[in-house]
């Protein structure tokens, strides 16, 4: 039974390492994202009363918009927020020194995550515990997870081109532009998605969430 028990940890061992090594740059990516989450929540903390004040009026504005805003609207609005990172992250990976751009997207987008919700806690209180986990949690989840992919891509075909451009740095790892361009069809589809989605729930759920 012990030898089994020892098998079964090798082998999860083996698996997890396997599965860091293939994956090194999107779990890193991740850790960027989660440390932009954590700086935005801690931010608050640190800011003027003033600087507070006027980032709870935008986000309390905010939240009656996407509340009142037809279905539509509320598609059109997450589509968008989106989309510009997932365009932005594509232009990027045409460009030689484009990685920077690609490490800090996560990042930002982290930390606007962070920010919003820690802005909710402090004008609401915890009352906006629902409304985090009904209305922004889902699709920060599943636009992160495409964003991470379209990252990754980006820093791929940028170090290629960053390569390319050294002294004697060849062609070599050459990567297909054609499957760069369908990763990209994918994400910016699960980011059309999640804005259905998003929108949907709103419709659904937008007059059910009580704030404080």
């Amino acid at each position: 039974m012990r030898t089994g028990k020892i098998g079964r940890r090798k082998y999860y061992a083996r698996y997890i390492s396997h599965y860091t090594k293939r994956n090194y740059a999107l779990i890193g990516l991740g850790a960027l994202f989660l440390a932009g989450v954590l700086a935005g929540a801690l931010l608050p903390g640190f800011a003027d009363a003033d600087r507070m004040s006027f980032v709870r009026e935008l986000l309390t504005g905010f939240v009656e918009r996407r509340r009142t805003q037809p279905i539509s609207g509320n598609f059109y609005a997450a589509a968008a927020s989106s989309l510009i990172f997932v365009g932005a992250m594509f232009f990027c990976g045409f460009c030689a020194i484009g990685q920077p751009a690609a490490l800090l997207a996560p990042l930002f987008k982290g930390l606007g995550f962070g920010i919003s919700v820690a802005s909710l806690y402090s004008a609401y209180g915890a009352g906006a515990a629902g409304y985090v986990g009904l209305f922004l949690l889902p699709g920060t989840v599943i636009t992160t997870v495409a964003l991470l992919i379209c990252c990754r891509e980006s820093l791929r075909l940028s170090t290629r081109f960053w390569r390319m451009a050294r002294p004697n740095g060849g062609e070599s790892g050459a990567y297909p532009l054609r499957i760069y361009t369908a990763r990209y069809i994918v994400a910016a589809a699960v980011c059309l998605i999640s804005a259905a989605l998003e929108a949907f729930i709103y419709y659904l759920f937008a007059n059910s969430v009580v704030l404080g």
